[in-house]
């Protein structure tokens, strides 16, 4: 069954919003990058934006019939993929080329799409590939029009399958939370599996430690940081998650991958605005990936009129 118009104006505005957190992340996270250890950048995220989504359930409605009991085999399973994206990610990250990681993640939509047809048995809307060459094209022409990026620069080194593994993992957590979550609602859904891969990315950190892998800092978050570290947690975690399981829920997994991948583009522009002037290649392939964008849902929207 195809969305209603007014699911699809939803699932736009709250998937667009989720990308331009998670572009402006981008730029923080190197910032504090710089000064402290990654695996506690990622706890500390999780950690911070807990208050919020369990404050957003307790001054939620709650549903309107009573959810199914909790299946704590289920729950766990769904924290564990969100934390094995965590660390996947992380690895992945540090042992890949930036621009050809940054490449594997544009092609997160690819994977999100193979694994909804695996799973579901979904079909994609009329216009859906196209839409998503497109995408995955444009966000690589972001990457490949990065300033300063050495020609001929990119190479395997072995973390560029962990990061598809990654995204793999956080496509099969979408998937799964809504159909064994979403009587719940987003809210609850997001809390309860966020609070669960805290716990066990909180595991993660104490043997990464115990194994000597973990820096800890040498000197106090400046005020300044303390708010670039607020940012990632309550907007990175707690509302971005929040609103990508509300897209997702509205439109599935491959249509909500293909707003994520405006997360780039809208760390662009917030680079622009700090001073840092993008290439044209940058601005071309930003422009492609809203259009495509673009074009989906309007696409989309004239379907669900008929």
């Amino acid at each position: 069954m195809s969305p209603s118009v007014g699911a699809l104006r939803r699932a736009s505005l709250v998937l667009l919003l989720a990308a331009l957190i998670w572009g402006s992340m981008i730029p923080v996270l190197a910032a504090l990058a710089e000064h402290y250890d990654n695996w506690l950048l990622s706890w500390s995220r999780y950690i911070l934006g807990l208050p919020v989504l369990w404050l957003a359930v307790l001054l939620s409605k709650p549903p309107a019939a009573p959810p199914r009991p909790l299946q704590w085999g289920r729950l766990l399973r769904l924290g564990a993929a969100m934390t094995a994206f965590s660390v996947l990610y992380t690895f992945g990250v540090a042992h890949a080329h930036p621009a050809t990681s940054a490449i594997v993640l544009m092609c997160g939509p690819i994977w999100a799409t193979l694994l909804s047809r695996v799973m579901l048995g979904s079909t994609t809307p009329p216009g859906f590939f196209f839409t998503l060459v497109l995408v995955v094209a444009g966000g690589i022409v972001v990457v490949l029009g990065t300033p300063g990026r050495a020609p001929g620069s990119f190479g395997l080194q072995g973390g560029e399958g962990l990061l598809v593994i990654a995204q793999l993992c956080w496509s099969w957590y979408s998937i799964r939370a809504q159909q064994w979550l979403s009587d719940r609602g987003q809210i609850a859904l997001s809390a309860l599996t966020s609070t669960v891969a805290s716990v066990l990315l909180g595991v993660v950190c104490a043997v990464v430690w115990a194994l000597g892998g973990l820096v800890w800092p040498t000197r106090p978050p400046t005020p300044v940081e303390w708010g670039m570290v607020v940012w990632i947690g309550v907007l990175g975690v707690a509302v971005a998650v929040l609103l990508w399981n509300t897209g997702v829920s509205l439109v599935g997994v491959p249509v909500a991958s293909l707003f994520a991948n405006s997360a780039p583009v809208f760390a662009i522009g917030l680079a622009a605005l700090m001073g840092r002037e993008p290439s044209w290649l940058q601005v071309a392939g930003g422009f492609v990936v809203l259009g495509g964008i673009a074009l989906h849902q309007i696409r989309q929207t004239r379907a669900a009129r008929r």
